[in-house]
């Protein structure tokens, strides 16, 4: 306790400045004019189809535009930093990934931001499992079968690349689990779904966008997943916690924004994006884009859900000495 409380009063003092900047602005009529939401990964993208599902809706809510701004590069961060440095007035608001936030604080040396002190968690809007993928005519049928020949000799593990979500979801399970994987990174997912199905890699961990049309289509078997419950859309699958207790490796999506917007237009937006949460059409579309919303995710909860995320991947990297330059 000591150390969180030194953590949050460090994190008032590192905000004071860019509140004294924000001063006291009206935020009882926000947003004016047009709201954009910058995102970090080209359009089309899993991320990007939640962000506009859920912009569209803010956009009726709030009778403003809510405009998506794609900025992909660098794993994101360009994106994450370009908010981070901008004015903290509501106008300006990040959709994000774990990746920005939680992981590359621990992956580079100078990111000419610092993402868990300069960026405000508004609230999480969607969670999704990786799916544990083996071949359609692997041996092994089930966890315990992949777990049982990995601990006896090598196994190659791919992934989307060194750092991404779902090789941190590998060193997790590794560690866990007693395994012998051997990390195999590549381009992008679809290289490496190519060579999981063309039995050039053994398994690898995968999200549900990239990874169920082949599940679907029985190119692939999926082993598990890597939520703490079972995933809607697979019910048959277990989840890897069912074997090893407390296991959570999933990707998840928040909105954020500068640091020192005033509190009231944070709260004000975060119950917004409860409400839209818990709003049955909007649940639905989220469903079918893949995600499980989140509801009663509040500001609050939101900060220490991402607080708890950058700890946790923090101490996989780590572990598994993950570096990147």
């Amino acid at each position: 306790m000591v150390h969180r409380r030194h953590l949050l009063a460090m994190g008032a003092l590192g905000a004071l400045p860019s509140v004294i900047r924000a001063e006291t602005p009206d935020t009882a009529d926000w947003p004016k004019r047009p709201v954009k939401v910058i995102l970090g990964f080209p359009a089309g993208q899993g991320s990007d189809v939640l962000a506009r599902i859920l912009s569209d809706e803010l956009q009726k809510k709030f009778n403003q535009p809510f405009v998506v701004d794609n900025r992909p590069g660098a794993g994101a961060t360009l994106a994450a930093r370009d908010v981070a440095r901008s004015a903290p007035d509501g106008y300006s608001l990040l959709f994000t990934s774990s990746g920005p936030l939680t992981v590359a604080p621990h992956l580079y040396s100078n990111l000419g931001f610092d993402p868990m002190k300069d960026l405000e968690p508004v609230g999480l809007v969607g969670r999704s499992p990786l799916i544990l993928l083996v071949k359609a005519d692997s041996p092994f049928k089930t966890l315990p079968d992949l777990v049982a020949a990995a601990k006896k000799k090598e196994f190659n593990c791919g992934s989307g690349g060194n750092g991404v979500t779902n090789h941190l979801a590998m060193e997790m399970f590794k560690a866990t689990s007693g395994t012998k994987l051997v990390h195999v990174p590549y381009k992008g997912a679809a290289p490496a779904l190519t060579d999981l199905i063309g039995g050039q890699i053994d398994t690898l961990f995968e999200t549900t966008s990239a990874a169920m049309t082949h599940v679907k289509a029985g190119r692939l078997r999926a082993l598990a997943v890597s939520s703490p419950t079972r995933y809607f859309d697979l019910p048959e699958v277990p989840a890897v916690a069912e074997f090893y207790p407390g296991f959570d490796a999933m990707t998840w999506a928040a909105f954020a924004a500068p640091r020192g917007t005033p509190r009231p237009l944070l709260e004000k937006l975060s119950l917004q994006l409860m409400k839209l949460q818990d709003d049955a059409s909007v649940r639905e579309k989220m469903i079918q884009s893949g995600v499980e919303p989140t509801p009663g995710s509040t500001q609050a909860k939101a900060k220490a859900y991402v607080m708890a995320e950058h700890q946790k991947w923090g101490d996989i990297i780590r572990r598994a000495n993950i570096k990147l330059e």
